[in-house]
C-alpha cells in the first residue's frame, strides 16, 4: 500500500504532501525516482497529472522506489501565482553554483538559496530518499527537457508522449532544480512541459504513457 505523508509546511502553514510507492522487492535495488508538480503555482495541470498517476500506481506498483509530490507549491497554487507566499520563484531558488540574486526578467530568487519552506522540503527528500531520478512537471511548453544524465530517459519519455525532446529550454535558468541536480550533481533530471496551465485531462492523456514508462510500468 502507498504510504502518504507531509514532507513539509509552505510559507503560510499549508501542508506539503507527498505520496511513497514500493515496487515488488526485486527491484528495490534500483534507485528511486521522485515526481513533483505545481513548482510553479499557476501550473495546476502539472498537479493533476501525478494525482492520475497516483491512482494508477495503487492498482500497479513502480518499478522502483517512488516518491510523488503533487503539489509542491500550495500557497501558489490557492492564490492563482507562479511564485510562492513570499514572492520567491522556487525554480531559481536552488543553491545551484549559478544561483544568483541578481536574476532578472521577472524572476525573483530571493535573497539566498534554499531559505523558501517548499524548496527545503524537496531538498531534503531527495537527500532522505537518495533519489537519482528526478522529475519535475511544468507548464506551458509541448517538450520534453533534460539535465545531467537525463538524456536518455528524456528521449523514450518523449517517444511515447509525441513532444520535442531538448538539453536546451532557450533562455538561462540560474538556480533552477535542473541546474543544481542535473548540471551540478549529473543525476537523471527530466522536466516534462505540457501545453496546458489550467487543470485539463489531455496533460495527462498525452503524457500517461511516458509518467508509466518513468517509474518502470509497462505501458
Amino acid at each position: 500500500m502507498p504510504e502518504a505523508c507531509v514532507i513539509g509546511r509552505t510559507v503560510l502553514g499549508r501542508d506539503i504532501e507527498a505520496v511513497r510507492f514500493d515496487p515488488p522487492d526485486y527491484a528495490r535495488a534500483r534507485p528511486a525516482a521522485i515526481l513533483f508538480g505545481a513548482i510553479h503555482g499557476d501550473e495546476p495541470a502539472t498537479v493533476l497529472q501525478l494525482e492520475r498517476l497516483a491512482e494508477e500506481l495503487i492498482e500497479r506498483p513502480p518499478g522502483r522506489v517512488t516518491w510523488l509530490v503533487p503539489c509542491l507549491n500550495p500557497d501558489g497554487v490557492a492564490a492563482g501565482t507562479k511564485n510562492n507566499a513570499n514572492d520567491v520563484d522556487l525554480n531559481r531558488h536552488f543553491a545551484s553554483r549559478n544561483w544568483t540574486a541578481a536574476h532578472q526578467g521577472g524572476y525573483f530568487p530571493g535573497t539566498a538559496p534554499e531559505t523558501e519552506p517548499e524548496v527545503r522540503a524537496l531538498v531534503e527528500l531527495i537527500e532522505r530518499a537518495g533519489a537519482r531520478r528526478l522529475i519535475a512537471m511544468h507548464a506551458t511548453f509541448r517538450c520534453v527537457n533534460w539535465d545531467g544524465d537525463g538524456k536518455a530517459l528524456a528521449e523514450q519519455m518523449g517517444a511515447l508522449c509525441g513532444y520535442e525532446v531538448t538539453g536546451d529550454i532557450g533562455y538561462p535558468t540560474p538556480g533552477s532544480f535542473g541546474s543544481k541536480y542535473g548540471v551540478d550533481r549529473g543525476l537523471e533530471v527530466v522536466t516534462m512541459e505540457v501545453p496546458y496551465l489550467e487543470v485539463d485531462e489531455r496533460a495527462w492523456t498525452e503524457t500517461r504513457a511516458a509518467l508509466r514508462f518513468s517509474v518502470d510500468l509497462p505501458t
